[in-house]
């Protein structure tokens, strides 16, 4: 959807009449539900949130950060995830779970002179036996049959200039695909609960030449889309005296082949389907992630002091602490 609204801009007349439409769809389903009439159930009539503006940059701006981080500039955002990930095969091959992802980010805001926003950011994740749940050091491709070395994620940093229109790339390296895009994020409204998402759709040139790392390379370019959806009660939108709302939501990611699978060029790709959630502290993350982050990157606690560039991704660091393969 946010790309839909990227190519063919926003105005104030499309996001009514979508608002329209929700509320003719939802009344259309109320009188074909005649049950749900008889058991005492209402209406989620769609409300506008008071004191935000769907059409205002800096409205979008300052609540993406408040969903993903914090405005508090003292405060160490955290969020959570975890992902089942899945091997796609072409248009016939029975789509099959590979392995499961748990990990948190680590973020803080700081705003600039110019009404922008410098998120500092690192994140860490690791890979999980599906059967067990328990994290994993080597795995058995089902696809290849090779037994390989796990590399668990560990970027950093994973830094953001936001602004109210910016350009929408990764920054890990020049030859990459940008896009500008105006701040404004395609929001649903149901009920009492307000939805809001954010779609990335990038590639660049990977650090992995095909020539040179035959296995662990996907080809000349990597491509990753990503799509996070947040889900939280309608009046913490417009109440900004909230510098975070605690949000509950999911992220979806479709990539390429991670480099430690062995997959080399092969077709296909792979599939995320995750949970993502506000933490309220470290306490909150499972004793078993907490416990290997404390032992393997104890610094993935705390958000970037400093502001580094260029950004890393896990292709970028594999690519500096393994030999090519």
């Amino acid at each position: 959807m946010l790309q839909d609204f990227m190519a063919n801009g926003l105005d104030r007349r499309k996001l009514l009449m979508g608002a329209v439409a929700t509320t003719t769809m939802l009344g259309a389903c109320n009188k074909m539900s005649d049950a749900s009439a008889h058991s005492g159930s209402k209406p989620l009539t769609p409300k506008l949130p008071k004191n935000f503006d769907p059409m205002s940059r800096r409205d979008n701006l300052e609540a993406f950060i408040r969903m993903s981080g914090s405005l508090d500039e003292t405060e160490d955002a955290i969020g959570w995830f975890g992902a089942r990930i899945f091997s796609v095969i072409g248009d016939h091959t029975i789509i099959k779970p590979l392995f499961d992802l748990e990990g948190f980010g680590v973020s803080r805001h700081e705003k600039q002179a110019d009404g922008s926003y410098k998120r500092y950011q690192l994140e860490c994740g690791f890979y999980k036996d599906i059967r067990t749940g328990k994290i994993i050091e080597s795995w058995e491709n089902p696809l290849n049959g090779k037994t390989t070395k796990v590399s668990h994620i560990h970027n950093n940093p994973v830094n953001a200039h936001l602004k109210e229109e910016f350009p929408l790339s990764f920054g890990a390296t020049k030859d990459e695909t940008v896009q500008m895009m105006p701040f404004l994020l395609p929001w649903t409204f149901v009920g009492d609960t307000a939805f809001g998402a954010f779609d990335v759709n990038l590639d660049w040139k990977s650090p992995l030449d095909p020539a040179i790392w035959p296995e662990a390379s996907p080809g000349e370019r990597v491509r990753v889309s990503e799509y996070q959806q947040w889900s939280f009660p309608i009046e913490q939108l417009g109440d900004k005296s909230r510098p975070k709302i605690y949000t509950n939501g999911g992220w979806q990611r479709i990539a390429n082949w991670l480099p430690w699978m062995r997959m080399g060029q092969s077709p296909g790709h792979l599939f995320y389907r995750s949970h993502i959630k506000s933490l309220r502290g470290v306490e909150e993350l499972s004793p078993q992630i907490r416990a290997y982050a404390e032992k393997h990157y104890p610094e993935y606690f705390e958000a970037p002091k400093e502001w580094i560039t260029p950004n890393e991704s896990s292709y970028e660091v594999y690519a500096s602490e393994n030999e090519p393969h």
